[in-house]
């Protein structure tokens, strides 16, 4: 090669750089790495420029010579740290210059300054000409060659581990090129410094020119620097704890690193292997999995829409459950594949069995409470009949008594005998209401009690409800000096649907709250029923002593109570459970602006 090609050829690299550089500047925002990659250009571009001017210059150890020399020295130096700055910022998929990769350039700028200060100390060059056999080189020159195989290898070495890391092909194609592009000068420059060849001082330079068209291959035709591959993968790994990609024909075009530590190594499952084939090699345990995943995707591909499912995988650590989800991918309208994202949902699974085993104990606990409270209130409510039966017995037996020892008495008129049966018959009635009422309160209670452990669903009006209530806290309300009211404005026809019992259950604790909080007083509760817009308002209302603020955000929790030993936190909590699962409504509580509480049921009702 002559002196006048390699000018030319010089030339034509110089032409090429600065026009790229220029399209690069007009194109304006810029992103870091493309910041980066027009900087290292604008440098190679300076380097070959000052090697043309050298190859010009007829006194080969003259100034000019030296400071053009000074300027490629600079220019190599600041040309591997750029590039090893864009393989870093491009690794860690940042947005901005990193502080680190800043301090960084304080390496080449001292390297500059020592070359262009060569004259005053001659560390750099002992002896300086453009030939190669005439330079005599100083220790710095050793120290700046060390920094530049540093830099290019460190380069190479971080990329390398990106894409060993990511195994994305797309990013194995474009780290590669990015690799090669700096063996390309970091090869020629050990065959100058160990003078296996003689060659040119433009030898470097112009192999730093293939640099940047591999680069730029990799930047304009592989989308290098573009984050999508990564951001894909990134997206994939947040949404889903493995996924794989399958071709129309069964065949594993993809998969993330965590798919394949889950059952490549077992399943024997490897990119480029087909679903039917792997299917074949498996022993009999571990077909399932393949199985499962070759119907799926048939169904996916016919139905051309998304599916699900739960696949149960025996390992030695016991059974991992992974929710299955295939999506259909479409190239230009025609089903090119699948996309299978497999979510491990074992701890999920582990945790809805405690919570399924915890809610089974807590409604044990419920309906318990409900037996608790059911018998005290058949406590309270047949404690005043029997008395009643009692002591109508006691008075019929004295009247008994009082009518034989009449018989034969001539004292004793007839009217005297009628006056006697009349008040038989009044004690007998006496009887004969309180055995009604204690009818009333079995049947009652039969009900609710044969429905402690399931829910019979049907239709029916709120009277009912408000009739069974009445029935049971007439009694314990009577005690307390309490006075139940029972104000009913739904219309007739309006339905609630669900257990009867179960609502009777919900009111009766309400009321029986409202007592509480009434105890040393009494008075009024009212319970209220109205309709409105599709939904069917309960409210229970006293004028007791109010609830905190405090206490009422926490009144919904189980095992609180404001009621200390006499009551166990399960009342408020399991009937908030029953109106919210049982009859798809809300509960809450509110002031009574005239004093007192006001807890407040809406649920859905049907006309």
């Amino acid at each position: 090669m002559t002196i006048t090609f390699m000018e030319r050829l010089l030339d034509v690299m110089t032409a090429v750089l600065a026009v790229f550089i220029v399209s690069c500047i007009l194109r304006k925002n810029l992103q870091i790495l493309q910041k980066l990659y027009v900087a290292s250009t604008a440098l190679v571009l300076i380097w070959i420029v000052a090697v043309i001017g050298i190859l010009e210059q007829e006194d080969a150890a003259g100034t000019t010579a030296w400071f053009l020399d000074a300027i490629t020295c600079a220019a190599s130096g600041f040309v591997v740290l750029t590039l090893f700055n864009i393989s870093y910022i491009y690794t860690k998929n940042v947005q901005s210059m990193p502080r680190l990769c800043r301090w960084l350039y304080c390496f080449p700028v001292a390297t500059s300054l020592l070359v262009f200060t060569n004259p005053l100390h001659h560390l750099f060059y002992r002896v300086f000409s453009t030939r190669a056999a005439d330079i005599e080189y100083g220790p710095l020159f050793f120290v700046s060659g060390g920094q530049y195989y540093f830099w290019c290898l460190l380069s190479i070495l971080v990329m390398v581990r990106y894409a060993w890391k990511n195994r994305h092909r797309l990013v194995i194609e474009q780290t590669t090129f990015y690799c090669v592009g700096l063996l390309i000068p970091l090869g020629v420059n050990i065959v100058a410094t160990l003078r296996l060849v003689e060659l040119s001082i433009a030898a470097t330079p112009m192999a730093f020119f293939l640099t940047i068209l591999c680069h730029g291959y990799a930047i304009y035709f592989l989308n290098f620097m573009n984050i999508k591959p990564v951001a894909f993968q990134n997206i994939m790994d947040s949404i889903s704890d493995g996924y794989v990609i399958l071709s129309s024909d069964t065949c594993i075009v993809n998969a993330n690193q965590t798919f394949l530590n889950m059952f490549g190594e077992e399943y024997g499952l490897k990119v480029n292997d087909y679903l039917n084939v792997i299917v074949d090699r498996l022993e009999e345990r571990k077909k399932d999995l393949i199985y499962n995943l070759l119907n799926f995707f048939d169904v996916c591909r016919q139905s051309t829409s998304v599916i699900s499912y739960e696949q149960a995988v025996l390992t030695e650590n016991g059974k991992r459950y992974y929710s299955v989800e295939l999506t259909p991918v479409f190239i230009r309208g025609r089903l090119g594949g699948v996309i299978a994202l497999f979510e491990n949902v074992t701890s999920l699974k582990e945790e809805m069995q405690k919570e399924k085993e915890n809610l089974s104990r807590e409604l044990e606990r419920q309906r318990l409470a409900s037996l608790g409270q059911m018998i005290g209130s058949i406590s309270h409510s047949m404690k005043t009949p029997i008395m009643a039966i009692s002591g109508s017995t006691e008075s019929l037996d004295n009247l008994v008594t009082e009518y034989e020892t009449s018989i034969g008495d001539e004292e004793v008129t007839e009217e005297d005998h009628r006056e006697i049966a009349g008040e038989m018959r009044d004690w007998i009635r006496k009887i004969r209401d309180s055995s009604s009422y204690m009818s009333d309160v079995i049947t009652t209670v039969k009900g609710m009690a044969a429905n402690l452990s399931t829910s019979v669903v049907t239709e029916f009006e709120i009277e009912a409800v408000f009739k069974k209530v009445q029935i049971l806290m007439k009694q314990s309300l009577l005690k307390y000096r309490c006075h139940l009211i029972a104000d009913n404005r739904v219309p007739k026809g309006i339905f609630l649907k669900g257990d009867v019992n179960n609502l009777v259950q919900v009111l009766t604790n309400l009321v029986d709250n409202a007592k509480d909080a009434m105890l040393e007083k009494g008075g009024d509760i009212v319970m209220k029923a109205w309709y409105q817009e599709g939904m069917l308002y309960v409210s229970v209302t006293d004028s007791g002593t109010g609830i905190a603020p405090e206490v009422k955000e926490r009144l919904f929790e189980t095992m609180y109570t404001t009621k200390g030993t006499r009551g166990t936190g399960l009342g408020l909590y399991s009937s908030a459970g029953l109106i919210r699962g049982k009859f798809g409504g809300n509960i809450w509580i509110e002031d009574n602006p005239s004093g007192g509480t006001a807890v407040y049921m809406k649920m859905p009702a049907e006309g």
